[in-house]
């Protein structure tokens, strides 16, 4: 049996061991640290990404532990509604048999590891280099591994990619994210809904992630993150202290220690992801804003096209040039759309900001439906 390794145990890591034991595979996952702790924030799974988990069997397990989404909307703090989007009409035009899915990351995480056997996840294993010639994975400890194909699933700050393409790094996007969960009675008016709040400079978005939980965001426009230091939720409310109920209350009802303040960054468009025997998957390879919350989907399809071109065309060039040409087209697309969507959200000048609400507000609903859908649609 060919030796597949994978680096990282995230979502995409996850999703491509579960994808590669469908085909009859035995993956090996190694992780740099010690347990799976129950770490992170919330998480939307959009319809396509839960197609995607719909192919390794564990959509009922996350619709179990989550919150149906079906409805999306971004509005002005004062009220006014930009974009309205039922997501139950969308998934009907494409076929899909999913909505948008909220869950706590460490939920997600745990489902998919919990259908992988103990002894696929390595557990303190910390990759520090590849070669891609051999190839050879060397990790932290000192010791070394050769597998047959190595797949870097290692996120944006990713040691495989790092190894393959010194000179790629993650670009800082113009915003600054604090995330935060808050024990509270969920308003029956908020249940089902995904809602974004747009201010000059600022935005903030929360959805349920079960009867007793919010998750939110809170973004700030920045020339460069140490512009924005770490904050106190007390802090962070003064912040965001014209918006309206609940936003203020929901910050300062977070516990400070809880609070999880990420400089958003992206990656350049590379020229490919592969170098011999080694891939990229995931952010690793494309790791995009979180605008259109796009990003675990995205590396939960790669996950399924990456394991179907193993299975027909076995360990060669030729299926990682095949997972890469049914891709990369595709994540590049959505990695720009939500690039404009983020620059959109960033204007501060008080007329660029009327024309640009007048602008959703007044496009055609065809045009928006249609954007959405070319999104969602998936072929797996």
């Amino acid at each position: 049996m060919s030796r597949i390794a994978i680096i990282g145990s995230g979502i995409g890591g996850l999703c491509t061991a579960l994808a590669l034991r469908d085909h009859g595979f035995d993956p090996v996952v190694y992780e740099a640290a010690d347990e799976l702790r129950p770490v992170g924030s919330g998480i939307g799974i959009t319809p396509n990404g839960m197609q995607a988990l719909d192919r390794l069997d564990v959509a009922a397990a996350i619709i179990a532990r989550g919150v149906t989404l079906d409805q999306m909307e971004i509005r002005t703090a004062n009220g006014q509604t930009l974009t309205s989007m039922d997501l139950n009409d969308h998934t009907a035009r494409i076929g899909l048999d999913h909505n948008l899915m909220a869950i706590h990351r460490a939920e997600l995480q745990a489902v998919l590891a919990n259908r992988l056997p103990a002894e696929v996840l390595q557990l303190g294993r910390e990759c520090i280099d590849v070669n891609a010639d051999q190839p050879v994975i060397h990790f932290a400890d000192g010791t070394e591994i050769s597998a047959d194909l190595i797949i870097g699933a290692d996120g944006v700050n990713s040691t495989v990619r790092a190894s393959l393409f010194p000179n790629i790094s993650p670009q800082y996007a113009g915003d600054v994210a604090y995330r935060g969960l808050v024990e509270t009675t969920i308003p029956t008016d908020a249940d089902r809904i995904g809602l974004e709040i747009w201010r000059r400079g600022l935005r903030f978005g929360y959805f349920a992630l079960n009867d007793e939980q919010m998750y939110w965001f809170a973004i700030i426009v920045a020339s460069s993150p140490t512009t924005v230091p770490e904050m106190t939720s007390a802090e962070l409310a003064d912040r965001f202290r014209e918006f309206p109920s609940p936003v203020p209350e929901l910050i300062t009802a977070t516990d400070d220690e809880t609070l999880i303040r990420t400089p958003i960054t992206e990656l350049p468009l590379l020229n490919q992801w592969r170098r011999g025997h080694v891939t990229l998957l995931g952010d690793a390879a494309h790791a995009m804003t979180p605008n259109l919350a796009q990003g675990s989907s995205q590396a939960m399809e790669d996950a399924i096209v990456l394991a179907e071109s193993i299975a027909e065309h076995g360990i060669s060039h030729h299926a990682l040039a095949t997972y890469e040409n049914r891709r990369k087209d595709r994540t590049e697309s959505i990695l720009r759309q939500s690039r404009l969507q983020g620059r959109l959200a960033q204007i501060e000048h008080p007329v660029l900001a009327r024309v640009r609400n007048l602008v959703f507000e007044y496009a055609p609903a065809s045009l928006l439906r249609k954007q959405m859908e070319s999104i969602l649609a998936v072929d797996l």
